[in-house]
């Protein structure tokens, strides 16, 4: 008897035991997780009968899990996280213990996989021998940045799909090879003295006011440049760098060279502050007008003035004998200072059919009298996305000859007279017809914001005026 109650005591021990084991339940949702490189959180689920606790590695200090511990639940979420990761891939063991439950969880952060001065073509051409070239880099984007995940990669191709957006680009699109250029800065952002903030970057950008941007030294932007496989002179004074600074305000300017070379640089800005003030209107009138097209600004800001013949004090750049030089290699044929309308460089669009808002409206290259532009209404006058007829037949001018392989500007220099001539291109792949035909909005149908004559900083902000530079960029 006595041996048949032991015998049944420690049946129901067994019992009891087996019982305890059972109602201590620990699962995890997965037995392991990766982390990106930026470190971004990632839940993962544990359900527990008992109290847990988690025990991370003490050598795993760029990991942190919360909670570390709690109660009993049916579901609790541990949030993962790690620091960003610019270097090896990062993997540790986590332990998990519910109560004599013991369970593992694997963490792997792999590293930013990005190398500076990469070059990547993001668009290849299809048409023409050469490509027009444009090469979109950025400054004040950290390692972190670049990456899959980074800001920089959404920006250069906003930036590339707004140069496309607007005419004669949208045409000509095929003719273009487009590319991204890493080169890191050491902070994220940009210095805004106005702001009192300072950030240090690959280039010194920087705000000095509200709108106005400065770069004291551009050569840095082409020095970088020639880093990229296969660059040479002739290749950069053929391509249009677009520099774009990593801040969310309004503002840009884009230098010029007399030998081709052009860089525009345009603020990531997100947040309008007037009428054409975001990115892709930067991306307009800085890059695709003044970069690509070679065209100066058609606004007024000096009313009730005259241009000044030469250089005065009050206008050391912006003078009818400083556009002469600049269109004498090509540049500024979207204004006229002859006073003539039949001598201006659009004369010929004035008796073909379609083109009736093409005239000579006085009051462009900041100055409202002494200066005239072709229509009313043009990118080149409160960046709307729309150039006006000669703005486009110069842009497709420049693309359709550089794709060939031509000489880019009607004018020659004479040696004999000391004078610039317009020769003949041979073998010009530009023609008036071809253009025409392809030319699909051949005038602006929106509403203007404002008039011309009495728009105020509330409707359009002017960037900074474009500068040209004779010679070449200094390397």
């Amino acid at each position: 008897m006595k041996r048949i109650m032991l015998l049944g005591l420690g049946f129901g021990c067994l019992v009891l035991l087996s019982a305890c084991q059972k109602e201590i339940i620990c699962t995890l949702s997965e037995p392991s997780i990766e982390l990106e490189y930026t470190g971004d959180p990632l839940k993962v689920r544990l359900s527990s009968t008992v109290s847990w606790k988690i025990e991370v590695p003490s050598d795993a200090t760029w990991l942190q899990i919360t909670p570390l511990s709690g109660p009993a639940a049916q579901e609790i979420e541990l949030t993962c996280k790690a620091k960003p990761n610019e270097r090896a891939i990062r993997q540790t063991q986590v332990t998990v213990r519910c109560g004599r439950r013991i369970l593992d969880l694997t963490v792997i952060q792999q590293p930013l996989n990005v190398i500076e001065y990469t070059y990547t073509v993001l668009q290849e051409h299809t048409q023409g021998t050469y490509p027009n070239e444009v090469i979109i880099l950025g400054d004040g984007y950290s390692k972190m940045d670049y990456g899959t995940l980074g800001s920089f990669n959404k920006d250069a191709r906003d930036a590339m799909e707004a140069f496309f957006s607007i005419e004669p680009f949208s045409t000509y699109r095929s003719y273009f090879r487009v590319a991204q250029f890493v080169v890191f800065s050491p902070e994220s952002g940009i210095t805004e003295s106005d702001k009192k903030t300072k950030v240090r970057t690959a280039f010194d950008v920087r705000f000095d006011e509200p709108y106005v941007m400065a770069m004291d030294n551009p050569n840095l932007v082409f020095q970088a440049a020639r880093r990229i496989p296969g660059m040479t002179d002739k290749r950069m004074s053929n391509t249009l760098f677009i520099l774009l600074a990593n801040v969310d305000r309004y503002g840009g300017l884009c230098w010029q060279y007399s030998d081709g070379s052009a860089l525009a640089l345009c603020a990531v800005c997100r947040t309008p502050v007037g009428s054409y003030t975001k990115l892709a209107d930067l991306i307009h009138h800085e890059a695709g007008g003044h970069g690509f097209g070679r065209l100066v600004d058609e606004y007024v800001i000096h009313n009730g003035q005259t241009i000044p013949e030469e250089a005065t004090s009050a206008s050391p750049y912006r003078h009818k004998k400083e556009l002469k030089e600049r269109q004498k290699h090509g540049y500024a044929m979207n204004v006229d200072i002859s006073g003539e309308k039949e001598q201006a460089p659009w004369a010929h669009y004035y008796s073909l059919p379609g083109y009736q808002a093409v005239g000579h409206y006085e009051g462009a290259y900041f100055y409202e009298k002494g200066v005239w532009r072709p229509e009313q209404r043009s990118c080149m006058v409160d960046n709307r996305p729309y150039y006006n007829a000669p703005s486009r037949e110069s842009i497709v001018k420049l693309l359709l000859r550089r794709a060939a392989g031509v000489r880019l500007c009607d004018y020659v220099y004479q040696s004999s007279t000391g004078t610039f001539e317009v020769v003949p291109i041979p073998n010009d792949p530009f023609n008036m017809e071809d253009f025409m035909r392809n030319d699909s909005k051949k005038a602006w149908s929106a509403p203007m914001p404002v008039t011309f004559d009495t728009r105020s900083d509330q409707f359009f902000i002017p960037t900074q005026p474009v500068r040209f530079i004779p010679g070449s960029p200094t390397l």
